[in-house]
């Protein structure tokens, strides 16, 4: 007759391998990657960071594949979103995107914002990566180790790029001035909304 091993630390997290601890702390086989201890992901050698378990199949990803779509996060592998129109990805146990309320939350008082990456705070109250330039505290954008000040994050594709060097706004791939961003709500306006308003200077948005 078999039982059911579960991991000593009393979470009732069924063991992993030979071992009396759950892949969470510590059981099952280590990642060979030199320095790293998390733990490797199905027949590989690897964690998901270093390229072990499923990739992504779509055509020139090597990001980890998410559950059994066989697709990562950003080609729509993984649980999506439970509200209505959004496409982006659950978080946590909750099945919403940050931006819905799902995930972790910011720790700082009356913030709702989701915290970023391993820490406990959203990128304006300093949580998740910040920019690698000397004396700067701002938040690293995307993949890059530096904020849109100091060149990270994604640039405008004006004339198919090369030509603008300022970032990208909302989920466009211009900058304001090359269109990118929200626009005003106003009929024929083609200015650009202010702070959380949905409309530009003139037609009333931003702060009065």
């Amino acid at each position: 007759m078999e039982f059911t091993r579960y991991c000593l630390f009393g979470n009732l997290t069924v063991t992993e391998g030979w071992t009396v601890y759950c892949k969470a702390h510590g059981g099952g086989r280590r990642c060979e990657y030199l320095g790293c201890t998390k733990s490797a992901e199905g027949r590989t050698d690897y964690c998901i960071a270093h390229g072990g378990g499923p990739r992504c199949s779509h055509e020139g990803c090597s990001r980890a594949a998410r559950g059994k779509s066989g697709l990562c996060i950003r080609h729509g592998g993984g649980k999506r979103c439970q509200k209505e129109n959004c496409t982006k990805s659950a978080e946590g146990l909750s099945g919403l995107c940050i931006s819905h309320g799902g995930g972790r939350r910011c720790q700082a008082l009356d913030c709702t914002k989701g915290a970023q990456g391993s820490t406990m705070f959203c990128k304006a109250h300093g949580g998740g990566k910040r920019c690698t330039i000397l004396g700067c505290t701002k938040g690293a954008e995307g993949s890059t180790p530096f904020c849109k000040g100091h060149g990270g994050g994604k640039r405008c594709a004006f004339q198919g790029g090369g030509v603008c060097t300022k970032s990208v706004h909302g989920g466009t791939n211009f900058c304001v001035a090359h269109g990118g961003g929200k626009r005003c709500a106003v009929p024929e306006c083609t200015k650009s909304a202010r702070g959380r308003t949905d409309y530009c200077v003139r037609h009333g948005g931003g702060k009065r």
